[in-house]
């Protein structure tokens, strides 16, 4: 059956909305109640928002520091894409064992720019440091790839990995423009806090970790490089990859 294969092939992930739109996509017609309906007898159910052990904070503001304003809440929105980005870092359950995830509660941090028109990770690093080479490695590996022209507009919250003289002198050198969420704020910066919500859900299973960090940077690439960028179905895109949002603008497609 299609819905199945479509099922096992997303390992879970698409829930009965973006299941209905992938099979639209195959020109099978399916109603949601039938689909629904398949599923609960099936015995089949989607990955669920999980709750997991409290993290450590990664947003730690340094009061002395220059912080920028929010640009982005009286900002244009973006039509095209490398016209916004938006920042955030989050952690990552780790262990050198899966037993011993609860206990240790070890950690590893991920920092992800997300452009805001394509929805697409356009730079990502992972780290067991939240040392701000953590942020700047993703921003210029993103940079690498997207070559964004003068004028982009990089918003994040104000951690102090932000607001460092480092990532300052390198938002300089690429002629972009800084804007930060308000203090104690996380809805100013939504796009990038959405994309935490469904990397966990997705990827890591109710429970699950990482067994050590090498093991974080493939699973990641995977997800991130090889299904989210390229193969996920976004319902903020209309159903559509980012991928194909970014042929779209970039060669004029319908």
């Amino acid at each position: 059956m299609a819905a199945q294969r479509v099922f096992f092939t997303h390992a879970g992930r698409y829930g009965q909305r973006r299941l209905r739109a992938q099979l639209q996509r195959e020109d099978h017609a399916v109603g949601r109640q039938r689909l629904r309906g398949w599923l609960i007898a099936s015995g089949l159910r989607a990955r669920c928002t999980r709750t997991s052990s409290r993290p450590p904070r990664t947003t730690q503001a340094n009061r002395q520091a220059v912080a920028a304003a929010n640009k982005l809440a009286s900002w244009p929105a973006a039509t095209a894409p490398n016209q916004i980005w938006v920042g955030d870092i989050t952690c990552l359950a780790l262990a050198l064992a899966l037993a011993l995830a609860l206990a240790l509660g070890q950690w590893a941090y991920l920092a992800c720019w997300r452009d805001a028109v394509e929805r697409r990770v356009v730079g990502w690093h992972v780290s067991e440091s939240l040392h701000t080479d953590l942020m700047l490695t993703a921003f210029n590996r993103a940079v690498a790839v997207c070559q964004p022209p003068p004028g982009l507009l990089v918003h994040a919250d104000r951690g102090s990995q932000y607001t460092s003289d480092a990532f300052t002198s390198l938002l300089d050198r690429t002629q972009a423009i800084a804007s930060l969420s308000r203090p104690g704020n996380p809805y100013d910066n939504a796009l990038a806090e959405s994309g935490w919500s469904t990397l966990k859900t997705e990827l890591l299973p109710r429970g699950a970790c990482f067994a050590d960090l090498e093991e974080a940077r493939f699973e990641l690439a995977e997800y991130l490089d090889h299904y989210y960028n390229t193969q996920r179905l976004h319902s903020a895109l209309g159903y559509c990859t980012p991928l194909e949002i970014e042929l779209h603008y970039r060669f004029n497609l319908p």
